[in-house]
């Protein structure tokens, strides 16, 4: 196979898989669709920002209040005693997981009257009105299924108005009046605040429990400096007002929160000192009546031999009662976790075990164990009872339970065989002085007894008094650093947002669809796009500017003005022709396109025009047998012509017709026959076309369109001057396939190719009719607009600001 072969085979490859759709990169053709599709952007803009415009005013605005929290709590009373604080310490993590929790944010709403929420009712949105209500409800709930359902008020005057309750009319009443119903009685009040009391508006009674699930998602609370202790609590809702009111009661709440929970621990303390002093007292009355009575009775007034056995018995029963202290400590521990282990309070713990050697170890282990109680407890508001995470935490609770109580037992076990191992050595200390008298051993055992009571007693009653005076003396040092404000700018929807936010979708859709018509655009719009998409050496002939008035019958548009921009162009074509053939003598001029409509018979007539205004002889003949047009341009019958003529039934002087330009004549296609394929190749055309050259200079034939029969094959490979039209932004871009063909396989090699309908003016893509020239044949651009004034038809310069941003 030959290199010459092999190229034509790679060339109709390429032809074959040309896309139908834009795939080359041209910035003059995007930006003339933007250009001419400036309007409709602008459009699609202000479609999507108006739409923006409409959300925002029917969108129900959303405030946030917000405050900064410094957390911190000191006990005076303390300081100045210089008690050991048995309190635990700040955790800033601990007090924001509480500011977090359902518990202390249901406590914050009861401060607020949220029990009745009143709201303005409009077509589309409702106002709430909070504490700006007209209307005051003053309510008795019978039945609690009357929770959440609407009161609409409509006020009547003469301070009437009438309820419905959902959709049950309950009838009219006045202010004041007892209103009864099967699930609530209620009175409706006025306020001082009467704006609003024309206004058709509605109440609904609520529930706490749901106000707070509802309500608790829109809380934030995070730490802002750990260092500091500092918080941020945050709400936000429809109504600023609300928004500022919880924040601040958030804040509030847990300042009293802390400083109950704080205070009952001490109050604890205070109980279980006031039991065993109690306790104390009977023992030191108790043993003072009886060393009264040994002394009455065994006349005992001194005692001189026993002090030694006295100081050191002494010494060991001090440790026993220590000793019997903590067991009881850990006894009572056991049994209140035994007894209810969901509701252990590490506050009333604290106290008991505060002094003991084993307070840091079991304390920590019931702290644990309340996280995971507490845990449990904010669980079971999100998750059932038999969910996964419910029975992960069960297990870890009975785990923990378990500890606790061997770490308690553990510590018993030590504690008794410490207590056997003193008794022990009491009993020593007995034997040692056996020798000393009876009454003398008996009344320092009982001075004894009675000097450890007394001791423990008063130790009992210091320490009821720096408790008393620490109660008394506790102040929560949280603080709030920066006042929730009301807010006056909504952080949802932020209008200057959601309008740059609509430009920029209406910028975006219109890229879209910019970009949309620039890969889907698969028209000519240039005499650069058919030279781009061919791969023959096509010559431009010309192009043709679009005819903005209207078209006369007989499509013959340059003898009525010679001086207008569209008679220049055919004029330049009828320059440009002699650079495909200048030799003198007659010619064939052979015109045809792609399908119909591209303006072929449109471009015959007006070249024919243009040749006979040079002085030529010039004759057309309408090959297009199956849809002709000849006839209906001059406006005549078409009763005979080139197919009678070709089957011999007239001779050529009866279908020659003159037209009413000098030197310009036509025949015209004759009655449709059956097989035009077949006249126009059996040979006698070439004999009519012999026979017109010897009258005319020009013989030019109007063919059927090529890219639907091949009628027009053989008489452009015969033609002088073979051109082929195509019609901007109406011949599709593969249209080019036909031409190589032509070219590459059929041979006709002097092809030309002229570009009808283009836009003239600065609004063109190319710039005005003269682009493209440069194709072969001269004239590289030259009748544009640079000769102002000199085309009649010439547009009027545009002075306008606004006018010349669109051209």
């Amino acid at each position: 196979m030959s290199e010459e072969s092999k190229e034509d085979i790679l060339r109709n490859e390429k032809v074959r898989k040309r896309s139908n759709f834009n795939t080359e990169s041209d910035p003059i053709l995007f930006f003339h669709l933007l250009r001419k599709n400036l309007l409709w952007f602008l459009l699609i803009i202000g479609i999507s920002v108006s739409s923006v415009v409409v959300y925002l005013r029917y969108t129900t605005p959303v405030y946030e209040s917000k405050l900064v929290f410094q957390v911190g709590s000191i006990n005076t009373a303390n300081q100045v005693l210089d008690v050991n604080d048995f309190h635990e310490r700040n955790d800033l993590a601990k007090d924001v997981e509480i500011l977090k929790s359902k518990l202390l944010f249901i406590r914050s709403l009861n401060r607020l009257p949220l029990d009745v929420t009143y709201y303005n009712q409009g077509e589309i949105l409702d106002h709430e009105l909070y504490t700006s209500s007209p209307i005051k409800v003053d309510y008795e709930i019978l039945d609690s299924t009357i929770i959440g359902n609407r009161f609409y008020i409509e006020f009547l005057g003469d301070d009437k108005f009438s309820v419905k309750l959902n959709e049950t009319d309950l009838g009219k009443y006045s202010f004041n009046q007892t209103i009864n119903t099967p699930k609530v009685k209620f009175s409706i009040i006025k306020t001082t605040y009467q704006a609003d009391i024309d206004r058709d508006m509605y109440f609904v009674i609520n529930d706490f429990e749901t106000l707070t699930n509802n309500y608790i998602s829109r809380l934030t609370i995070f730490p802002l400096n750990n260092n500091a202790k500092t918080i941020n609590i945050s709400f936000q809702d429809n109504n600023p007002v609300k928004a500022r009111d919880i924040v601040t009661s958030v804040a509030d709440e847990y300042i009293s929160y802390d400083i109950e929970e704080r205070s009952r621990s001490s109050k604890k303390a205070l109980q279980f000192i006031d039991d065993q002093l109690d306790t104390y007292y009977n023992k030191v009355k108790k043993s003072e009546n009886v060393i009264q009575n040994f002394q009455q009775n065994n006349n005992f007034s001194s005692i001189d031999k026993s002090q030694t056995y006295y100081d050191r018995s002494n010494k060991l029963d001090n440790e026993l009662i220590d000793i019997d202290l903590q067991q009881s400590v850990l006894g009572e521990i056991k049994k209140t976790i035994s007894l209810n282990p969901k509701n252990i309070d590490v506050y009333e713990l604290l106290p008991i075990l505060a002094g003991t050697e084993y307070a840091g170890g079991i304390m920590s282990l019931i702290t644990s164990l309340k996280e995971y109680l507490i845990e449990k407890e904010n669980l079971q508001f999100n998750v059932t009872k038999d969910s996964e995470a419910i029975k992960s935490l069960d297990h870890k609770i009975e785990i923990q339970k378990k500890v606790l109580f061997e770490s308690i037992n553990s510590s018993i076990n030590k504690l008794v065989a410490k207590r056997k191992e003193i008794l022990s050595k009491v009993r020593d200390v007995e034997r040692k002085f056996l020798s000393v008298p009876a009454q003398e051993l008996e009344y320092a055992r009982l001075q004894r007894v009675l000097s450890i009571d007394e001791k423990f007693f008063t130790l009992l009653m210091e320490k009821r008094t720096e408790y008393s005076i620490s109660d008394a003396g506790f102040v929560s040092q949280h603080t709030v650093l920066d006042k929730a404000t009301t807010p006056s700018v909504p952080v949802f929807p932020n209008n200057k947002v959601f309008i740059l936010f609509g430009v920029v979708i209406g910028l975006v859709l219109s890229l879209v669809l910019l970009l949309a018509k620039y890969i889907l655009k698969n028209t000519i719009s240039s005499v650069d796009e058919i030279i781009r998409q061919s791969y023959a050496q096509i010559s431009v002939l010309g192009i043709v500017p679009r005819y903005k008035k209207d078209i006369p019958v007989s499509q013959l548009v340059v003898n009525n003005n010679p001086k207008a921009i569209i008679s220049e162009a055919f004029r330049a074509i009828r320059s440009n022709m002699q650079f495909i053939s200048g030799e003198d003598g007659k010619k064939l001029l052979a015109v045809t396109s792609t399908i119909s409509g591209e303006g072929k018979t449109f471009c015959a007539i007006n070249i024919a025009g243009i040749i006979a205004f040079s002085g030529k002889k010039v004759i057309i003949l309408d090959l297009d047998m199956r849809k002709p047009k000849i006839h209906l341009g001059f406006g005549v019958e078409n009763n005979i012509g080139m197919s009678t003529l070709l089957i011999g039934q007239v001779s050529i002087s009866d279908c020659v017709r003159n037209s009413e330009q000098e030197g310009l004549d036509f025949i015209t296609s004759g009655p449709v026959p059956p097989n035009p394929s077949e006249l126009i190749i059996n040979g006698k055309l070439d004999v009519i076309i012999k026979d017109l050259k010897k009258e005319y200079d020009f013989v030019i034939i109007d063919n059927p369109p090529i890219g639907l029969v091949s009628d027009a094959m053989e008489v452009l490979k015969k033609a002088d001057y073979p051109i082929y039209v195509f019609k901007n932004e109406y011949s599709k871009k593969y249209f080019v396939n036909n031409v190589d063909r032509l070219i590459l396989d059929n041979g006709i090699k002097n092809l030309s190719v002229i570009l009808n309908s283009v836009e003239t003016g600065k609004n063109s893509y190319g710039g005005g009719y003269g682009y493209g020239y440069g194709g072969g044949y001269g004239y590289g651009g030259g009748y544009g607009y640079g000769y102002g004034g000199y085309y009649e038809d010439e547009p009027k310069e545009r002075n306008g600001l606004l006018s010349r941003f669109f051209s």
